[in-house]
């Protein structure tokens, strides 16, 4: 291996040690180890506090468990059948992952609100349940459907020619998948139970808005921290059972050389697919938007242009935010595929080691992540960190920098290395192989990190409402600060511009990158 990339991809490894692992590290040393009340702190984990955290389990495995049967279903019907228009379906069944929660969350609200003149239903667990069951089903329909996919089809064209269509999806698609689904229930399951914003949103008191109540009301950070650990242990046991999988996750994966997965035909009255697709877009995507729309619209443009230069300044600071934090993501995940894909497996510790780190800051809870943070970069040497959106940049990276990193190296993973070793032949150095063949070759996986990662940073509220800079305000947080003090109609309209303009961003983007990085020739 180049000695350059080596020196390189270490450099990066200790920085990402230094900036997002050992901030952890040293808050829950420090809690531990010099706080003077944490055996006091430990006694105030009360019956009250178990008693939430059990019931933050309980509606969290309801709506990991829901959203998984759902999103198979939806799965199996979107990527095992021949289905016109599947792009279109794709793209509205995954709308909801596009936007934060909580934007949602109001939606629903403003659906009652429109229907029965209050949200006293939804002020209730069984609101939570069912707005978030309908917010994360589509992440379950993403991995399930892409591991259906990925099935070899000979297998389940060797098992029809001996039996039914319905025993090979039972006996041989189903069991082959078995992982996906559990896979789907974690991930929903630990974005459920660390989900603050919709509760908080209902007024409905769970174990995250406690630890919230701790750090900001009562500026208990050491108690907030150390109920926080109870979230991260079943966080990480949880992670750390999937983490072989989640390693050669194939919903992480962007394309697919190869086997496309057998298609199974059903007769329209056998199951009218386009029916149950139709009834889902619109129950979780068209009625809470057009409800929205209405509601925002309803007393004219006036609300909506308020909204809108309200919102205007923290739309541009969020957006270079987002921007930075997917390039600097991308960078990094980019060089350490590039090191996995040029070195031999002796030299593969350095890999493993960085998806330790990245999937144990990606499990945390983004409150638990913001409080470590502050905790570690508070302190006059690491003020130019503090002190700017430095820190909401490492926040970002730090939590999804896990997700850049697995879709990069699934994507490597489908680059034959021939190609480099043909190169070699011509005494190309290693950075311009990168340059001229493994660069090219990763433009379309890089322009999905790049959006996907744009999506969560921007729309992300717990990191920035932790941790954003003084004298500037994210546009998620400043959205859901004014909702408690704003009219109904000016939190609509408020709803309805972010949800507009991160659309319209996204798909802007989503064009300039797709033009801007059309693959070229290949070049030795």
């Amino acid at each position: 291996m180049d000695r350059q990339l080596k020196i390189l991809t270490y450099f990066v490894f200790v920085l990402l040690a230094l900036l997002i692992a050992l901030p952890v590290i040293y808050t829950y040393s420090l809690v531990i180890f010099q706080d003077s009340h944490f055996t006091e702190n430990i006694q105030n984990i009360d019956l009250q506090s178990i008693k939430l955290l059990f019931k933050s389990i309980l509606w969290s495995g309801f709506v990991a468990g829901l959203s998984t049967l759902i999103g198979g279903l939806l799965g199996f019907l979107l990527y095992k059948t021949p289905l016109k228009y599947k792009t279109i379906y794709k793209l509205l069944l995954l709308m909801p992952l596009i936007l934060s929660p909580y934007i949602w969350a109001v939606a629903w609200q403003d659906f009652f609100y429109l229907m029965f003149n209050n949200s006293h239903l939804l002020s209730s667990v069984a609101g939570v349940i069912w707005v978030q069951t309908l917010i994360y089903t589509p992440l379950a329909i993403l991995i399930i459907g892409n591991a259906l996919s990925n099935i070899d089809k000979s297998l389940e064209e060797t098992a029809l020619t001996m039996s039914s269509p319905k025993n090979t999806i039972l006996k041989i698609s189903l069991p082959l998948v078995k992982p996906a689904f559990w896979t789907a229930f974690v991930l929903i399951f630990i974005f459920s139970l660390s989900e603050f914003s919709v509760p908080a949103l209902f007024g409905v008191k769970v174990f995250t808005t406690e630890i919230f109540t701790n750090f900001s009301a009562f500026y208990n950070y050491n108690l907030a921290i150390i109920q926080s650990t109870l979230l991260i242990i079943i966080s990480l046991w949880l992670l750390w059972t999937e983490a072989q999988f989640l390693s050669k996750a194939p919903f992480l994966s962007v394309g697919s050389r190869g086997n496309t997965g057998y298609l199974f035909i059903f007769k329209k009255q056998q199951i009218n697919i386009p029916v149950i697709l139709n009834f889902w877009i619109v129950l979780s995507v068209l009625l809470p938007f057009f409800v929205l729309s209405f509601q925002a619209l309803k007393s004219g443009y006036q609300s909506v242009y308020q909204a809108f230069k309200i919102l205007q300044p923290a739309f541009i600071d969020s957006f270079i935010w987002a921007v930075t934090g997917s390039v600097i993501s991308i960078i990094m995940a980019l060089i350490f595929s590039y090191f996995s894909w040029q070195s031999k497996r002796r030299e593969q510790s350095l890999i493993r080691w960085t998806n330790l780190i990245l999937l144990i800051t990606f499990g945390l809870p983004a409150m638990v992540y913001g409080i470590s943070l502050i905790y570690f970069y508070n302190r006059p040497v690491l003020g130019w960190i503090y002190g700017s959106a430095a820190i909401l940049v490492v926040g970002f990276v730090g939590k999804y920098g896990f997700i850049a990193l697995k879709m990069l190296q699934n994507a490597t993973r489908q680059i034959p290395f021939s190609l480099d070793e043909a190169a070699q032949l011509t005494s190309a150095s290693i950075f311009k192989r990168f340059k001229t063949i493994y660069l090219p070759l990763m433009l379309p996986a890089i322009l999905a990190v790049f959006v996907l990662n744009f999506i969560l940073m921007s729309s992300d509220l717990a990191i920035p409402i932790m941790t954003f800079p003084p004298g500037t305000q994210p546009v998620s947080v400043k959205v859901f600060t004014m909702i408690a003090n704003a009219s109904q109609s000016l939190t609509s309209a408020m709803i309805f511009v972010f949800f507009t303009v991160t659309l319209s961003t996204v798909s802007l983007l989503y064009l300039i990158l797709k033009n801007l990085m059309i693959p070229k020739h290949v070049h030795c």
